[in-house]
């Protein structure tokens, strides 16, 4: 039965746009007499002057005209000519990405052939009939202008007043963007309409490459995008987030090109003394260039963009009785004592402590052809790659300190083709075809010898050495298939479109975690003496030590939609989208799991459900100068799942691996007896300690229905100011449950559930079960001001000012991409039951203003002026117990109690005043008091971030340029370097307010232990700072434009 609804599926009609597309744009109107009548077979041709390109249509019998898949930019010229009328064009006309611009013409009689009327079109890409959703712009010149100094695709996204990026206490990688309070892993990014997610879901950014900290594509390659948070249209999907669609540019008539340098090292960065002084050595440079032009004058064209990234940047932290941004609270001399015992006891050198420089390295080429076949046919073929590594593993913060030999580099290449034929069928059909290839491949290598890893607890604190847990047994091929193809059918007002998007997936995923086991101690002398608490240890079952998950999946689409031209003011777009996600692989059946829990399958998986998603949007010009707009929709929007959340079950069957979890010191082989990798250990049953993850079989990837209201309005000419309010209501969200627990066993005293582990069933450890919940919900309420370039007051400036205030509700955030880490470390009062609570992803305020100004002068000399400011809410955060308070097996996971008095607790460590003064400190604490406190009370410190960029265009010789540039990250900490623009953040966004230690036999209290976090300047210290982005930085530029 599958087979069959996968052949009819391919079977189905091609697909069809409406007039503009996603990786092009559009023309339409109307061509009259000037009575209003229509003229009939009026000839319509467009030109794309910079290359020559020619677009032609006819007017139809009521006078439309429809000029679909135009290269996006300009200038166009398009000319009307009509026998007996003179003929009329209208120029300077440039295109935005999705753009159908409408250019209606009114045609005068005339008895001299050839005179001819020429009107240069006016530019407001804001006030467009096209315009339903949220949606930014990103146009090339913002990207030029505006501040960047990761040159990423991340830092023009932000420009959208719905988008926060995410890269907060990561030392300045690149990071992903969350969208309308929506996790990162929800959205999708496309180039030239290929899928440019990581769309296995392990990386924050979101994009291949993402975890060797490398972009997905030069900046220099894009020639603008949008982020469409509401597109009504039913050609966009593959998000429950937000869209990010990217054009790359193309070559013309004229050969064009740039080359470029960027740089900054410790010595353009703050050295502020609360912080720790002068970073040791930091440096990092880009170099690149591109260059377009013809390979046949108006026939054909290419454009090719080369980029190098190189980067050291240091990991510091401080230790006690020391200054910095991170201080570890341990004294040196505890570290080396580790080191000295594993050296001589073990025979392991587990690496030293001091500061470490990691390196990246990024490089990437991408090249385009553009073919115009006739003045019908055009061909597009273009190729990217990418190839990049990073030093990763050590983690250094306030409560865990990684020795060096926790260090593995991450390696990735990522290889893209994308080929596109847009054909123009006639004056009422025209056909746009692409199908595109992406191949990802990640790999982790450690760079120790082979060695478990160890923890050793000491005084609260964690230090690790051997090779990182999750980097044992690591490596990832991804293959990528798209095929689209997009037909546009136009009669009368109306644009019809009946379309399909299908995309193919191949996996294949080397991930054992805990290889070569993981080993921990709960202290220095337990390690002396080879007592470890706990150790955890996989190994294959299938005859292949390095057994590898490989799988596949398909997502076909299929959609249908009508673009209708109501009246002159009014638009409307109504569509209707199926998704169907396609399974042919199935795991491993588990025949002792199905007898154990009737009516579940560890070869279940959620093939062949039907996702529909209907939508309706328009577009009212309140007046016929269209200075007032209101426009706005509501429709289902379907994401695409990470798929890690589905491989997790196609490793965790019990039939592939067999995985220990040993807690009992007889059964525990003592580091010096440490197994050999993928063999089994004498005495341990494996099967007892076997994890299970299981799909929910009528499980459907994220959807969501959003609502969208909006209200444009010219104020005065060049200045378009915005109300909007976007609302979001979950329908398919994810949730877990670790059915092994069974039902709740008793009650704690502040009413909490107690569970037993391994309640059902002593053959597994957990059980845990993906499904689908609808509750969760978004709203976001935006007011925004934006200056046009090149209009009204102020011409030279490009401007935007804009204010949301949001909230973010859901049950489970999915920030991992382990169902066990998205289980355990979900903070709640009830795991299996979780409730609705704070988003993760929740930014409450938002201020985002933009500033750019062009001053000219001389000859070819210009001065750029760009400012860009965020000031928003700083993330969310839980009040946890470390320990288990709720019998589930798992720690960190339990909203604490927050006690009125102090005989609801015990205290074993800390005194009540202590407790008490911390409690009356933060606000949400205070507010919580004899109850359990809600998920994501507190928030982080409010963030400001301002950004200064200066750009210096220097004329040579022929219109060349050189062109220099600086850039300011953080001005306001240049202002103040130990005050203003410190990027404080809660790690993991999780505080363990008390070390839990069970509940009294008698009272039922629990009993508690309470660790004063140390003050400075009279202040609590309970957050870490990001040791760069904390401080200002400088990078110099310089770009030769020919």
């Amino acid at each position: 039965m599958r087979r069959l609804l996968i052949l009819l599926l391919m079977l189905v009609v091609p697909a069809a746009m409406f007039a503009q597309g996603v990786t092009t744009a559009a023309f339409n109107g109307v061509v009259t007499d000037q009575k209003g009548n229509p003229l009939v077979g009026a000839n319509v041709v467009a030109v794309h002057e910079p290359s020559g390109t020619r677009y032609g249509a006819t007017t139809r019998e009521d006078g439309w005209y429809n000029i679909p898949n135009v290269r996006v930019g300009g200038p166009y010229t398009i000319t009307v000519s009509y026998l007996g009328y003179k003929e009329e064009k209208v120029t300077g006309i440039y295109l935005k990405l999705g753009e159908d611009r409408r250019v209606n013409f009114r045609l005068v009689e005339t008895a001299l052939p050839g005179e001819e009327v020429t009107v240069v079109a006016e530019e407001n890409p804001i006030m467009s009939a096209a315009r339903t959703g949220a949606l930014t712009l990103v146009s090339e010149e913002r990207i030029e202008s505006l501040p960047t100094i990761q040159r990423s695709i991340q830092d023009f996204a932000r420009l959208s007043p719905l988008i926060v990026g995410t890269n907060i206490g990561s030392s300045d990688n690149i990071g992903g963007v969350n969208v309308a309070g929506k996790s990162n892993r929800y959205n999708n990014i496309q180039v030239d309409g290929a899928i440019l997610n990581d769309v296995f879901g392990l990386p924050a950014s979101g994009t291949p490459g993402g975890q060797a900290n490398a972009q997905p594509i030069s900046l220099d390659a894009v020639q603008e995008f949008q982020v469409s948070v509401a597109p009504f249209d039913v050609r966009q999907s593959g998000f429950a987030g937000g869209l990010i669609n990217i054009i790359t540019r193309s070559g013309t008539n004229k050969f064009e090109g740039s080359a470029y340098y960027f740089g900054r090292n410790e010595d353009l960065v703050s050295d502020a003394d609360t912080l720790g002084g002068k970073l040791s050595t930091f440096d990092e440079f880009q170099t690149g260039f591109r260059l377009g032009g013809p390979i046949v004058k108006n026939k054909a064209f290419f454009f090719v963009s080369g980029e190098l990234k190189r980067r050291d940047d240091p990991l510091e932290v401080k230790f006690r009785g020391e200054t910095g941004a991170i201080v570890f609270d341990l004294p040196t001399d505890s570290l080396q004592r580790i080191i000295d015992i594993v050296k001589n006891k073990f025979g392991y050198d587990p690496g030293g402590f001091d500061p470490f420089t990691r390196s990246t390295d990024d490089n990437k080429i991408f090249a385009r052809v553009d073919i115009n076949l006739s003045d019908r046919h055009r061909l597009t073929l273009r190729h990217n790659f990418v190839d990049a590594s990073l030093d990763r593993g050590l983690t250094r913060s306030s409560s865990t300190f990684s020795l060096q030999s926790q260090l593995y580099e991450f390696l990735s290449t990522q290889n893209s083709t994308v080929a596109e034929l847009t054909s123009t069928l006639g004056d009422n059909l025209a056909n746009e075809a692409r199908v595109s290839a992406t191949f990802v491949r990640d790999k982790r290598d450690p760079k120790a010898q082979a060695f478990p890893q160890v923890e050793v607890f000491v005084d609260n604190k964690t230090v690790r050495f051997g090779v990182e847990r999750f980097s044992q047994a690591n490596k990832l091929d991804q293959d990528i298939i798209e095929f689209t193809d997009n037909l546009t059918y136009y009669r009368g007002n109306h644009i019809f479109t009946f379309g399909t998007h299908n995309e193919f997936y191949s996996f294949s995923n080397l991930f054992i975690q805990d290889f070569y086991g993981r080993y921990r101690y709960n202290s220095i002398a337990d390690l002396e003496n080879d007592r470890p608490s706990r150790f955890t240890y996989s190994y294959s079952l299938t005859g292949n030590p390095r057994q590898t998950a490989d799988w596949s999946a398909y997502l076909l689409g299929f959609y249908a939609q009508d673009n209708w031209k109501v009246t002159n003011r009014l638009n409307v777009t109504y569509g209707v989208r199926l998704d169907v996600p396609i399974f042919p692989d199935n795991p491993f059946e588990n025949p002792n799991f199905a007898a154990q829990f009737p009516g579940r399958h560890t070869s279940d998986v959620p093939s062949g459900n039907l996702m529909w998603a209907p939508r309706l949007g328009f577009n009212y010009a309140v007046d016929e100068a269209r200075k007032t707009q209101i426009r706005g929709g509501v429709g289902v929007f379907t994401g695409r799942n990470p798929f890690v959340w589905l491989s997790n079950q196609y490793s965790n069957t019990g039939m592939d691996f067999a995985r220990l979890d040993l807690r009992d010191p007889n059964l525990i082989p003592g580091l010096a007896n440490r197994p050999t990798p993928g063999s089994p250990i004498s005495g341990a049953n494996p099967i007892q300690t076997t994890e299970i993850n299981i799909t929910d079989p009528d499980f459907k990837f994220p959807q969501a229905l959003r609502t969208d209201i909006a209200v444009d309005h010219e104020v005065i000419p060049g200045y378009i100011g915005t109300v909007e309010f976007l609302y979001t209501k979950n329908i398919n969200d994810i949730d877990y449950e670790d059915l092994n627990l069974g039902q709740p066993v008793g009650t704690a005293f502040d009413g909490r559930p107690l569970y037993r582990f391994q309640n059902v069933s002593s053959d597994f450890t957990r059980v845990l079960l993906l499904k689908n919940t609808s509750e969760g919900y978004q709203w976001d309420f935006t007011v925004q001001l934006e200056k046009l370039p090149g209009q009204g007051l102020i011409p030279g400036l490009t401007a935007s000012l804009a204010y949301t205030l949001g909230e973010a509700k859901d049950v489970n955030s999915g920030r991992s991409s382990r169902a066990i880490s998205n289980w355990q470390f979900n903070e709640t009062v009830d795991p299996n039951n979780a409730q609705l609570g704070r988003s993760d992803f929740e930014i409450r305020h938002r201020l985002l203003a933009t500033a750019s100004y062009r001053f000219k002068y001389g000859n070819g000399f210009a001065t750029t002026v760009s400012l860009f400011y965020e000031g928003r809410s700083g993330r969310p955060f839980n009040y946890i117990y470390n320990g288990d308070a709720n019998g589930d097996g798992a720690r960190f996971n339990d909203l604490a109690y927050i006690p009125a008095s102090p005989d609801e607790i015990i205290l074993q460590d800390g005194t009540w005043e202590e407790l008490n003064a911390f409690i009356e400190s933060r606000e949400a604490l205070r507010n919580a008091r004899g109850r359990i406190i809600g998920r994501n009370a507190d928030r982080e410190p409010w963030v400001n971030q301002l950004d200064f960029r200066l750009l210096q265009d220097i004329p040579t010789v022929k219109g060349q340029k050189i062109q220099l540039s600086l850039d300011i990250l953080n001005v306001l900490n240049l202002l103040s370097p130990n005050k203003w623009g410190l990027q404080k953040f809660m790690r993991f966004q999780s505080y363990s307010l008390f070390r839990f230690r069970g509940y009294d036999q008698d009272t039922g209290k629990p009993i508690l232990s309470f660790f004063a976090p140390r003050k400075s300047n009279g202040e609590y210290q309970i957050f870490d700072t990001d040791n760069l982005l904390s401080r200002w930085q400088i990078q110099l530029g310089i770009r030769y434009t020919f």
